[in-house]
């Protein structure tokens, strides 16, 4: 090797260079290439273990996880840690971005306890060389809250976040692009703490420190952008402004990174999600479809081709033992098909199904169901989230069938697995038994409902401070069931916690507090309790006319309820105000031979004869008796009508 030019291995250093150049404004794919070709001259004339072999191998890991290839990405970073343990003995400095990468990787595959372990050994080693701080020890920081945010741990998350975010500062006062990671980072904490507002704003500066300081790595710019459109669609139900963000993003891949499938297909999957929530379901269908032929397209390319290039340097490494147990590893996910591309599918045969679903093709939405289910069990056999919400879709699409048993069935496998591997996800333990007790409730079985509706009830009491769980519905539920059963002071209970927890916490979703007072004044109502239901009818009254829109006809039903209380006290004035008002809004909206207004018109009628003038009765009977003879289906009020018209006549 001595003999050999030593420009030779100095183009090496050069060429590693170049890719540093180039990976920093953004040309990934240039970069990689430069990479590649500078490891190869330092395999060929460098000792096994030099530490530059060990770098480049770091930085073509780095690119393949940018492109979303986690399992090549992994293969490269734990031969780079493999070398500097050899070179340093286990113990420096530059064995902490390996560390750190590598743990990237394993907390994306949800292997948590691994991931730590490489974050803590890489902490350990930069306490030594840099006890005061380091933009290195607040990079590690900063990955390693993800590992805490892929937990749901999101307070120790943000506690990294924080630190991270404070050394930043003090290292780069005028800005950087760790700094920008780090504001995206923090938008998601927020995201998933439901601080939207707070999160769009980090985002937000995120994007502006990008374009302040005219960084060339577009990924990052790809990244934010996808998240702002995130929760302007999630959050905000804004779904024209997710669309602009997500095409922006697009547009980004496509000009920059053409080569990246992967990343555009998790666009394409973003606007499918969006043209759905639009209710624009085949151009949903069309974006989920060309998501999956892209990841097709993507990962067809063999993942041994990682191996394949090691491969050819096995002689000069001297790793023989690695390079078989990772080929092994490699060789297994793509014949098991435990690859991130059929995860990736396996998520947009997801959305298809949903997409199905809604169009009422409920045998296709159960296929698709099943074959995520499929891809996802032998490509991400814990992806649980994933199984769990299409066991929900085939259980949707099962109920709209009226096939309740069947739904039952599959609600109950999520439930299992929820409880089993996701025991901290108690809003979706909550949802699953809300919904297999509506199961039950639909076919009678109400002891059953009663006590799925009652253990998600208690597992909310348990955990209340920090749930967000419509636990209205369950108690709402537990109402109806007990009205069903007679017991109209517990079916009270339960609708009066309902109706104060959607004031309090849901005061912007009118028509569900109405709902929740609708029932107790029909409660009281059937209990005889006149004035109060009048109380509860008179809340739904004030409620809605405040939120009414116009055009649309709602609050006529509170009038007629509280009209209808009052002719049963013998209010008849108090009657006849309900019904005259009722009638103005009534005409104002309806069709002048509606039998509703004929309706209206019969009750004043009748207001009227109870007060003695029977004159202004027969006029009004008159009118609704005209309205009544137009309407084929209202024979019975037709006929009660007429009879009360000859008894005014005589």
């Amino acid at each position: 090797m001595k003999n050999e030019p030593v420009r030779i291995k100095d183009s090496a250093v050069i060429l590693s260079d170049i890719g540093e150049i180039l990976y920093l404004q953004g040309q990934m794919e240039e970069s990689f290439d430069f990479y590649q070709n500078a490891l190869a001259i330092q395999m060929k004339y460098y000792s096994s273990y030099h530490p530059h072999i060990a770098i480049n191998l770091h930085n073509i890991g780095l690119i393949l996880r940018i492109r979303q290839k986690e399992d090549e990405a992994l293969v490269f970073s734990q031969q780079a840690l493999l070398i500097q343990e050899k070179y340093y003995d286990s113990f420096h400095v530059d064995m902490c971005t390996s560390l750190t990468r590598i743990a990237l990787c394993l907390t994306k595959e949800e292997r948590y306890d691994e991931a730590r372990n490489y974050y803590q050994r890489a902490l350990a080693i930069y306490e030594k060389y840099y006890p005061l701080g380091h933009v290195s020890v607040a990079v590690t920081l900063s990955c390693m809250s993800s590992l805490f945010y892929q937990q749901d741990k999101y307070n120790q998350s943000f506690t990294l976040i924080q630190q991270a975010m404070i050394m930043q500062k003090r290292f780069y006062p005028n800005g950087h692009i760790d700094m920008a990671i780090s504001l995206r980072n923090i938008g998601n904490l927020e995201y998933y703490r439901k601080n939207h507002d707070k999160s769009l704003k980090m985002y937000n500066q995120g994007l502006l420190m990008f374009r302040k300081l005219n960084l060339s790595n577009y990924i990052l710019a790809v990244a934010l952008l996808e998240y702002i459109g995130k929760t302007q669609l999630d959050e905000k139900n804004d779904c024209d402004k997710a669309l602009d963000y997500y095409q922006q993003a697009l547009n980004i891949l496509e000009k920059y990174y053409p080569s990246y499938l992967a990343y555009i297909a998790d666009i394409l999957n973003d606007m499918a999600y969006a043209f759905f929530k639009q209710r624009k379901l085949d151009k949903a269908l069309d974006f989920y479809h060309r998501s999956i032929n892209l990841l097709k397209e993507y990962y067809s390319s063999n993942n041994v081709e990682t191996i394949s290039f090691l491969r050819n340097y096995d002689n000069i490494l001297e790793n023989d033992e690695f390079i078989k147990h990772h080929e092994q590893i490699l060789i297994s996910r793509k014949e098991n098909g435990t690859t991130q591309g059929n995860t990736c599918i396996g998520s947009n045969y997801n959305g298809i199904s949903h997409v199905h679903r809604r169009q009422n093709q409920f045998d296709e939405a159960f296929d698709f169901a099943q074959q995520s289910i499929t891809f996802t069990e032998k490509s991400n056999p814990t992806h649980y989230r994933m199984i769990v919400d299409n066991l929900s879709n085939i259980r949707q699409a099962l109920k709209n069938q009226n096939k309740f048993d069947e739904a039952f069935d599959f609600e109950q496998k999520a439930l299992n697995i929820l409880k089993i591997h996701c025991p901290t996800k108690i809003i979706k333990i909550i949802e699953s038994l809300n919904q297999m007790g509506n199961l039950r409730r639909k076919q009678g079985k109400n002891n059953e409902a009663y006590d799925l509706f009652q253990e998600a009830l208690t597992i909310y009491e348990e955990n209340s401070s920090s749930l967000e769980a419509d636990i209205p519905y369950t108690l709402m539920s537990l109402g109806i069931i007990k009205y069903n059963q007679g017991d109209y002071d517990g079916s009270l209970n339960y609708f009066n916690r309902a109706a104060n927890i959607r004031k309090e916490f849901y005061s912007t979703n009118c028509s569900q507090i109405i709902l929740s007072l609708n029932w107790i004044a029909f409660t009281h109502y059937q209990t005889q309790s006149y004035d109060q239901a009048i109380e509860f009818y008179e809340q739904c009254l004030r409620i809605d006319e405040a939120n009414a829109v116009p055009g649309q006809l709602t609050t006529d039903k509170f009038l007629m309820k509280l009209s209808g209380i009052k002719r049963v006290q013998l209010q008849y004035e108090s009657s006849l105000a309900y019904e005259l008002n009722c009638l103005l809004m009534r005409e104002k909206v309806l069709p002048p031979d509606h039998q509703d207004i004929g309706k209206n018109l019969s009750d004043i009628g009748l207001c009227y004869e109870h007060l003695n003038q029977r004159k202004l009765a027969l006029d009004y009977y008159k009118r609704a008796l005209f309205i009544y003879e137009q309407c084929p289906l209202a024979t019975h009020d037709r006929w009660t009508i007429e009879l009360k018209i000859a008894e005014l006549s005589i």
